[in-house]
């Protein structure tokens, strides 16, 4: 069994909220860390990976308070639900996909079809930066980190 097949053998936790919201947060144990995800009607999202809860749950605030402000990475709904309804049979969705588009945002793309390290790549207008490999957990801190940067900078946010 690989790494990856490890990882994907556990159960999603639900997650409450400590704000009314009408979005379903689910938790999810896999090596090393957590994934964090959301969901509401036809939309669901990955929030990021993280190594330990209580970043989790400021990622989850964060998502409430000022969602614009939030990383997050949109999910296959179809593909999420087949996953929440069966996680034995099926992967888990990893931190790995488009945030933003092709043109404006971040791809993160693993290295390899069985590795746990993502590429990842910043695109602006026709630029491209390679920021990297990473684990997902460190791609994540990564690209919040670079995303924050850029909005505090922002003039016109």
């Amino acid at each position: 069994m690989t790494h990856l097949q490890q990882s994907t053998t556990r159960l999603p936790e639900r997650l409450a909220s400590k704000i009314a919201t009408p979005w379903n947060f689910w938790k999810l144990a896999v090596a090393n860390g957590w994934y964090l995800y959301a969901e509401q009607g036809q939309e669901a999202l990955h929030l990021g990976a993280f190594t330990n809860l209580g970043n989790l749950a400021i990622q989850q605030l964060r998502f409430l308070e000022a969602p614009k402000t939030a990383v997050v990475m949109a999910l296959n709904n179809e593909e999420f639900q087949v996953w929440l309804k069966a996680p034995e049979q099926h992967p888990a969705p990893r931190f790995v996909g488009q945030l933003g588009s092709h043109w404006s945002g971040y791809g993160v793309k693993p290295v390899t079809d069985s590795s746990t390290e993502v590429e990842v790549i910043y695109a602006a207008d026709l630029r491209h930066e390679w920021m990297g490999i990473f684990s997902e957990y460190e791609a994540f801190e990564v690209i919040e980190q670079h995303y924050d940067r850029r909005r505090n900078r922002c003039l016109i946010c």
